[in-house]
């Protein structure tokens, strides 16, 4: 596997996330399994030795005083996997899952888990076959990990649960494993539980969502700029000297990235009598916009500590000579305050977005443009124009509104008070998703009216622009009398993220960078 991307405990990054998401196949380096075999020997020798080991020797949380015989461990952590996943909602979906092995089995990689290396090669040519469990989306708090979605993910590997091969429907883990040619494994020591004591749901989850989010700010640079030139905005707002006099990282880069994509526009002009400033949803564009920077940067930074983290308990040194049962790096606090933090930003973008839809639309607002941007030969009142296009961005971010009681704050105790707080942190994530698809959304929007605007004005977009604009209009044309707006929407947001995503963008997405 030339191409596969190695997996060592330590190295992995967003970009490697997303490619092993998106179908890129994986190895173990020589150095995690030798870590992975000394962890085993470590907890062999001490089960060889009678020592009490918490989830080995003893039951699981608040039944952590009941002892458990050598004889009936490996019935214990088939029983952990079978009775944790207590899983409800809707399948992940395949990216999502791919990337959950991955990172679990990153972890497992640290050798500090005590984990046999047979199971970790189990999961690792599991991933490489194409084999999807199925994992349903609710289900986790957070702490002790993300145990339910984290079991469910594990049962296909000793037989159980569901899972499917390629594009296959969902069928029985054995029958699976038989289409992959696998074999079902035993588990034992403390196999179950090193598959399932971690953080993995919350970072995939979280991390795509991160690689998309990469994605947006960009679109939402470009977009900003189409509907600055629409409107004949001002261009000293992203000046380099204000920037400069208020030098948050995001709005430099932001403001860079704004002077870059408005080069040549012949719309953007700088103060002029009658007009020396522009609204905040115009003028304050590299705050917003800088602001998302910085807090994607910061979420993106956290996650790639707590990928390249061990995500258990009980944890192992590597030296062999030390244990600690006590250990909480199982608990996603870090990663749930951080997709809380990125989502707030986020939903921030949007929210200045409609605002700039709104501007687009009102005739007393938009520098003499029709009404709701209506066609000189569409009679208005029989069309009505881009009328609701301005109110789908609305209730887009009405319901962003609604999503925003951060999930990290939303501790339920558990367990019997024996896991008295826990992070939610998969609520975080998920919300996470969701504002950074239903952003892209309010964007395509935009873009839709800002083209139009352009269109009516008779003015050419900015030569960065240019292509976004061309390839929108391949699919949907200046608008002249009412069609079904859904479907431009639909047509705006695939060009949108084609000219930030595909393979022949035009408008590369935000490239983040260790600060």
């Amino acid at each position: 596997m030339p191409d596969a991307i190695e997996i060592d405990g330590r190295q992995l990054t967003l970009d490697k996330v997303e490619r092993i998401a998106l179908g890129t196949s994986v190895r173990l380096s020589a150095e995690a399994r030798a870590r992975i075999a000394a962890s085993q020997a470590h907890l062999e020798g001490m089960m060889a030795a009678g020592a009490a080991i918490y989830g080995v020797t003893t039951g699981f949380g608040a039944l952590d005083g009941a002892p458990v015989a050598a004889e009936k461990n490996q019935a214990q952590q088939r029983n952990l996997l079978l009775s944790h996943a207590a899983g409800v909602g809707p399948a992940m979906g395949e990216p999502a899952v791919r990337a959950m092995m991955a990172l679990r089995l990153n972890v497992l990689a640290s050798g500090q888990t005590g984990v046999r290396l047979s199971t970790a090669d189990a999961l690792l040519v599991a991933l490489n076959a194409g084999l999807v469990p199925y994992v349903p989306r609710q289900g986790s708090v957070g702490a002790c990990g993300d145990l339910a979605p984290l079991a469910h993910m594990s049962l296909p590997l000793i037989g159980r649960g569901k899972a499917r091969i390629a594009a296959g429907g969902w069928i029985e883990g054995a029958k699976a494993l038989e289409q992959a040619g696998l074999a079902p494994i035993e588990l034992s020591g403390r196999d179950g539980i090193a598959c399932i004591n971690g953080t993995e749901q919350t970072t995939a989850i979280a991390g795509l969502a991160l690689a998309q989010a990469c994605g947006l700010i960009a679109a939402a640079e470009a977009v900003s700029v189409l509907t600055l030139e629409a409107l004949g905005a001002l261009d000293d707002s992203f000046d380099r000297r204000v920037a400069e006099a208020k030098p948050h990282r995001g709005q430099l880069d932001a403001s860079a990235a704004l002077r870059r994509l408005s080069a040549g526009s012949a719309s953007i002009s700088a103060p002029r009598p009658g007009r020396l400033r522009d609204a905040l949803s115009l003028r304050c564009i590299p705050q917003v916009l800088g602001a998302g920077r910085d807090a994607v940067a910061h979420a993106i930074a956290t996650f790639e500590i707590e990928i390249n983290s061990v995500n258990d308990n009980p944890i192992f040194s590597r030296e062999g000579d030390w244990i600690t049962s006590n250990s909480g790096n199982f608990h996603g606090q870090a990663m749930a305050e951080v997709c809380d933090y990125a989502a707030n930003a986020l939903t921030t973008l949007a929210v200045i977005s409609e605002r700039r839809c709104a501007r687009l639309i009102d005739h007393h607002l938009n520098g003499g443009l029709p009404a709701f941007l209506i066609h000189p030969d569409a009679a208005p009142g029989e069309n009505s124009g881009f009328m609701i296009a301005q109110y789908t961005a609305a209730a887009l971010v009405a319901e962003l509104r609604q999503r925003s009681v951060p999930g990290s704050i939303q501790s339920v105790p558990t367990c019997a008070n024996t896991e008295d707080h826990v992070p939610m942190a998969p609520l975080s994530a998920r919300r996470l998703e969701f504002v950074v698809a239903t952003a892209w959304q309010a964007h395509a929007i935009e873009l839709l009216l800002a083209a139009q605007a352009l269109d009516l004005r008779g003015v050419p977009a900015a030569p960065a622009l240019r292509p976004l604009v061309a390839a929108l209009r391949l699919q949907v044309p200046m608008m002249v009398d009412d069609r079904l707006m859904a479907d431009d929407i639909e047509e705006a947001e695939k060009c949108l993220r084609t000219a930030v995503c595909g393979p022949t963008a035009s408008l590369p997405r935000v490239a983040w960078q260790r600060r």
